[in-house]
Parts: structure tokens; sequence; C-alpha cells
């Protein structure tokens, strides 16, 4: 599948903000883990938030950003990375947002996706079998009301995975 180039951010006249943006990303990242059957037992990633420099051009001004994100912390079998994949990228689809990115490797499969409202969505195995679900917001104006975030607001390494399912830890 070929890769869809990266759409612009919208510009300033956005009336969303950062916290509108945070609660739209829980959202999304909620109704993706819904579609999952049988769900998968998650915890929340580390949140972010910072600014993104400004297109060029004189009536550029800086967007904001949020991310939040999901750590899965059932295991999911090698042999079934593929079917949360698929089971991710079908409920996306149907949602009618466009799948930038699709990987078919078997142990390290992944999908990403653009909503009609500019917010990405990816979802990604780690190394060692570690998958995180992410939402990053379009650019959005600053909020003073977004509480203040720990650390750099960066996201950590994904905590590994120890809940066994009967379904997504089997091996065959």
């Amino acid at each position: 599948m070929p890769v869809v180039p990266p759409a612009r951010w919208p510009g300033p006249a956005v009336a969303v903000d950062q916290l509108d943006a945070a609660e739209r990303c829980e959202t999304l990242l909620q109704d993706t883990l819904d579609a999952v059957r049988p769900a998968p037992v998650w915890q929340g990633a580390a949140p972010g938030a910072g600014a993104r420099l400004p297109l060029p051009g004189p009536d550029s001004d800086v967007l904001w950003y949020v991310t939040r994100g999901r750590d899965i912390l059932t295991i999911v079998s090698a042999v079934r990375r593929r079917a949360l994949v698929d089971a991710v990228e079908r409920h996306w689809r149907q949602r009618g947002w466009t799948i930038t990115s699709l990987n078919a490797c078997q142990d390290r499969p992944g999908v990403a996706a653009v909503t009609l409202d500019g917010y990405r969505l990816a979802l990604r195995f780690g190394e060692l079998g570690e998958a995180g679900l992410t939402a990053d917001s379009p650019g959005v104006a600053r909020s003073e009301r977004l509480p203040p975030l720990q650390g750099a607001g960066g996201r950590g390494p994904a905590p590994l995975p120890h809940v066994c399912c009967p379904y997504w830890s089997a091996m065959v």
C-alpha cells in the first residue's frame, strides 16, 4: 500500500485548543480499543504536548499539539499480532479514515491513519512484543487549561506486556 504524504496542519484559525484536542485524542483511542474483541488490557501512556514550528510565511503562527497513548498490557503472540493490526485497520477504514502506512512484518506489524479532522493514530509493536496505540492532534491553539505534564512530555518506552489472554496470547 502506498504511503500517503502527511497532510499540512490546519492554520491558526482552528477553534480547538490543546485541552479539547486532548479530549478528542482520548475519545479516538477509546473508540479504537472498544472495536477490538476480545478487548486487550491497557494502561494510559505518558501524555505529550508541545509546539510545532510555524510554516514559512508572514502569516504563520506557532501551532500547538497534544499526544495521548495507550500501552497494551495483554501479551499478543507473534502469530496474533497481524490479527490485532487487521482489526484496528478495519475499524479505522470503516470510520472513513485514511490509512497512511501499513507494516505487514509478522513480528512487528503496525498501522497508521489520519482522521477526517486531522488527528493521526498509530498502532505499533516493539522489538519485545510491546504494543502501543497513539493519537496525535493536528495544530491547535495553545491552552492555559492544559494541566502540566510530567517530564519532557515525550513518550517513554512502553512497558512489557504481562497479561495473558486465551485468544491474543495463543501461540497457534
